[in-house]
């Protein structure tokens, strides 16, 4: 008999923050899913210049969220905007988690640092940290020892891998080719939980559920997933967005996993 597992991480909610008629709807949704965390971006990095968020402005949107029952979670680029979010949404709702992550793109290991040291200052706040762009094991766990010499305890550090930017071999069109076996050492090495993110990996809602299969294989704590509640009409990665009910789907994905571990 294989050891049970405990209940999967489920961080699932829009890629940004774009409106208010879109955050009800996606509160709505969430409730009756029960999940962990809503995903909740105010600030997006982008590529080229376009909608990267409705930044301090949806702050409200937050504050809803958490007043609803539902723990937001937001990528922060730097300390000052993971200060503000707390400030803001734990002194106005104070029985809420808050989940803070620090993403990809984000390689500045003193920014890194002192986003942790203010995660930590608060012990309703847990940070997750996705690794870099580019391959290299050495590193995404200097990227973890960086976190953790900000002061955020383990028991509030969660990682996410959500792939590398291809080199010329891509067969299956990814948006960032996963490596699941280094993510399983990082895991290991480390002891702490790791999620996969089939979203950024994927890049596609057809490679999002087949990212989502294969990590199925593999010993991952849970998932990060970006769900609109119109894709088709999303501001930002309008093209690897979920519905929800196609994110019921995935998650059905999961709880056969779930069920084939006992």
């Amino acid at each position: 008999m294989k050891k049970q597992k405990i209940k999967p991480i489920i961080i699932a909610g829009p890629c940004a923050v774009e409106s208010s008629e879109q955050i009800f709807a996606s509160i709505k949704q969430a409730r009756e899913r029960n999940i962990d965390f809503m995903r909740m971006c105010l600030w997006k990095p982008r590529t080229r210049p376009g909608f990267d968020g409705l930044g301090q402005d949806g702050i409200k949107l937050l504050i809803e969220a958490a007043k609803a029952g539902i723990n937001p979670g937001t990528e922060v680029l730097v300390p000052e905007q993971a200060k503000f979010i707390m400030d803001h949404v734990l002194s106005k709702v104070p029985n809420a988690k808050l989940l803070l992550w620090i993403g990809a793109r984000n390689q500045n290991h003193y920014i890194q640092r002192e986003i942790s040291r203010v995660a930590a200052s608060d012990t309703r706040v847990f940070l997750m940290v996705k690794n870099q762009p580019w391959i290299s094991e050495d590193h995404w766990e200097g990227i973890v020892e960086h976190v953790l010499a900000g002061g955020i305890s383990k028991d509030h550090l969660i990682l996410c891998h959500r792939g590398f930017t291809p080199n010329g071999i891509n067969p299956h069109g990814f948006r960032n080719i996963p490596d699941y076996s280094m993510a399983m050492r990082i895991k290991k090495k480390t002891g702490l939980p790791m999620l996969i993110d089939p979203s950024h990996t994927g890049g596609t809602v057809p490679n999002v559920m087949k990212v989502t299969n294969e990590a199925t294989e593999h010993d991952f704590d849970g998932v990060v997933v970006e769900v609109h509640h119109d894709p088709k009409s999303a501001l930002t990665d309008i093209g690897q967005q979920l519905s929800w009910e196609e994110f019921d789907v995935l998650v059905k994905t999961l709880t056969k996993q779930q069920a084939d571990s006992i």
